[in-house]
């Protein structure tokens, strides 16, 4: 007798293939069954369309990241900690399913209407734990649907450039300059001596501190 959760699970693994390397619009169930060695009818087994498997694909990869992120994110760790430990977080989610990441990031514009605004999605874990660590002190006062944008703009931009050919190392070889850009993003700063993600005289994990505009220099403001 054949087991139904290992065909579900290469006809999910062979979908998400297929709609990275040719988009969704391009493949049909047909394809999809071929690759994945079995009818046609199977996928139906499971699906009652293929756009309720592309829906299916991209609600449980986003609510399985929005997990994993919430772990960290209410981590009892100091937000420059817990906001380092979600960039690399999301730079390993890239190495543990490229396929399943691609997936998601091609088809976030489409789908990401169809998902409420709650825990099961990463964006607004990410945005909480901002408004949070501002109303705490942890960061400067601000806007925090903006400074999540700008975090979440430097990873999705990073992948994008590397799914297309523009950047060649992955996200996950790229952990440590996108984790000081995004600490820089949110409004902290690398403490002096972080940049080998160590602390020089501790050997501690590296320092982040609030960063502080400075002041601008006028006719009346001694040099």
């Amino acid at each position: 007798m054949r087991d139904g959760s290992t065909t579900r699970e290469r006809i999910r693994t062979e979908a998400l293939r297929l709609f990275v390397a040719h988009g969704v619009d391009a493949v049909s169930i047909r394809d999809i069954a071929g690759a994945a060695g079995c009818r046609p009818s199977a996928l139906y087994a499971h699906w009652p369309s293929r756009e309720a498997l592309v829906a299916a694909l991209f609600r449980d990869g986003f609510t399985e990241y929005a997990r994993r992120l919430a772990a960290l994110a209410d981590s009892p760790t100091p937000f420059a900690a817990r906001l380092e430990a979600m960039v690399r977080l999301i730079c390993r989610l890239h190495a543990e399913d490229p396929a399943r990441f691609a997936f998601l990031l091609l088809t976030q514009h489409r789908r990401l209407p169809a998902i409420a605004a709650d825990a099961d999605n990463p964006i607004e874990v990410l945005q909480r734990a901002i408004a949070d660590a501002m109303r705490d002190g942890e960061l400067p006062a601000g806007d925090a649907a903006l400074v999540t944008s700008a975090v979440v703009g430097i990873l999705v931009q990073a992948a994008t450039f590397h799914l297309y050919g523009r950047l060649a190392a992955p996200p996950e070889a790229l952990a440590d300059p996108l984790v000081a850009l995004c600490l820089v993003a949110a409004g902290l700063a690398p403490a002096a001596g972080a940049g080998d993600g160590t602390d020089t005289d501790t050997g501690a994990a590296p320092r982040h501190e609030p960063r502080t505009m400075p002041r601008r220099q006028t006719e009346d403001t001694p040099s």
